[in-house]
């Protein structure tokens, strides 16, 4: 079947695997209280764990593409528009690249 993103949760099939029900985080399972697997606590950063001090993972400060690393220089991995057909959405901010980094890489 594969991932699919609604804007809050995060399914695999008829499974909710994450979800972000706070719109900063990404959290594992269905539960608001689950294990944050990242963030995006700055505006167009994503990062690990639920720190906005924590490593910056890839970035969407251009607008079209998901970047590696923290700097809008980085190496383009995907377009953002790309990156929302693959996890289902057709959201194409920050969240999709959050989703993206830890389901559809």
């Amino acid at each position: 079947m594969g991932i699919k993103f609604d804007g809050t949760n995060v399914k695999n099939g008829s499974k909710v695997v994450a979800n972000m029900k706070r719109p900063d985080e990404l959290k594992d399972g269905s539960s608001s209280g689950g294990k944050t697997l990242g963030n995006i606590k700055r505006r167009d950063e994503i990062k690990d764990g639920s720190s906005s001090g924590g490593k910056t993972l890839c970035n969407v400060k251009d607008g079209k593409n998901i970047r590696d690393g923290s700097s809008s220089g980085g190496r383009p991995l995907i377009k953002i528009s790309d990156a929302a057909k693959q996890i289902g959405t057709s959201s194409t901010g920050p969240s999709t690249a959050l989703v993206w980094w830890f389901f559809a890489k």
